[in-house]
């Protein structure tokens, strides 16, 4: 009987495709099966896996057995190991063994990875274990995935039992999701088919930062994007002429354009507090709907927000745009409502 020799990475490989949704038939050729077809892309970075005493298997190797797994994955794509290293060391940061989530989750915004896994390998009695973490950069939520096999089955039985288990966890984590943002973005957009349909709205936000003007208009633009998300169409005057506005509320027109709705208001925002080398802006942003021609306010609400980043003007810059967001969709809101109290 001839013996044919499978190598422990040809195992991998197969374990990974049959997680994958791949299954091959006597004579039929390998085709991808349909329920992959809504996996989300993600981007994956494994860090250096630890390796504790008694496990006989080198850390590289186990690494990368299990990015072997992921690349093997459909719509799962891999941070390369040397761009990895290169960062970490930018920012002094360890890559080895159990790293706590918030380092990795940290590290993983520099990668621009979705998710980042870290773990570790160890021996108890007659058994090895394998214990990874793949953490979510975005949310920092972790999910846990672990394997276990009998040392006399060497390092191989591990890993290929590990390549089961990582194929489904990461299959979970690539289903469609339908996040709270994506349920109040549709319940916006449903206020504002009810009191903005066909109307036109010009915004006009002006912004300080500690008292200082910023060249970058970010409230203001976050929400026209987002006034254009719903479905409203947008002006956004760009270096308007002298007395525009007092000819807006007067004659309801900018320029030629006929306009129903000045969206006005005013955004602030300022440093928070510094935490772990990371710093903290808080904003406000409050909003005025006034319909033209005409110059009494027909809504007006605020929103609040902060955001953290390594540079203080992008946290205030994020902060205004989330601040100017949760303002406007108050004020979206607030006009659907009146619309039925008048019906």
């Amino acid at each position: 009987m001839k013996m044919v020799c499978v190598t422990m990475a040809a195992a991998i490989m197969v374990l990974a495709l049959v997680a994958n949704g791949l299954e091959a038939q006597a004579g039929e050729p390998t085709k991808p099966a349909d329920k992959n077809a809504d996996l989300r892309p993600i981007r994956v970075a494994v860090f250096d896996l630890d390796v504790l005493e008694g496990v006989d298997i080198k850390p590289a190797a186990l690494t990368d057995q299990v990015n072997t797994i992921l690349d093997a994955m459909d719509k799962v794509t891999i941070v390369n190991r040397d761009q990895i290293k290169k960062v970490a060391d930018e920012h002094k940061m360890a890559l080895s063994g159990l790293v706590d989530t918030a380092s990795a989750a940290k590290l993983g915004k520099f990668l621009s990875a979705n998710y980042v896994i870290v773990g570790r390998a160890s021996k108890i009695g007659q058994t090895n274990y394998l214990v990874l973490k793949m953490v979510d950069v975005g949310t920092t939520v972790q999910t846990t995935v672990s394997a276990k096999a009998s040392i006399q089955n060497g390092p191989e039985a591990l890993v290929e039992r590990l390549a089961a288990e990582l194929g489904s966890s990461v299959r979970e984590l690539q289903k469609p999701v339908v996040t709270p943002a994506d349920k109040a973005l549709a319940k916006v957009r449903a206020a504002a088919k009810a009191a903005l349909a066909g109307k036109v709205v010009l915004v006009d936000v002006s912004e300080t930062h500690v008292n200082r003007p910023l060249t970058d208009p970010a409230a203001q633009m976050a929400v026209a994007n987002r006034l254009k998300a719903v479905g409203v169409d947008v002006i956004v005057p760009k270096d308007p002429p002298a007395g525009w506005k007092r000819s807006l509320l007067e004659t309801g027109k900018y320029g030629e354009k006929k306009v129903n709705f000045l969206l006005e208001g005013e955004g602030t925002s300022a440093y928070a507090a510094r935490m772990g080398g990371m710093v903290s802006c808080r904003a406000r942003v409050e909003l005025r709907l006034i319909t033209v021609p005409g110059r009494n306010v027909t809504i007006n609400d605020k929103g609040v927000a902060a955001r953290v980043d390594l540079v203080e003007a992008l946290a205030a810059k994020a902060a205004l745009e989330d601040a100017g967001v949760n303002a406007l969709d108050a004020v979206i809101l607030q006009s659907a409502e009146a619309q039925k109290e008048k019906k």
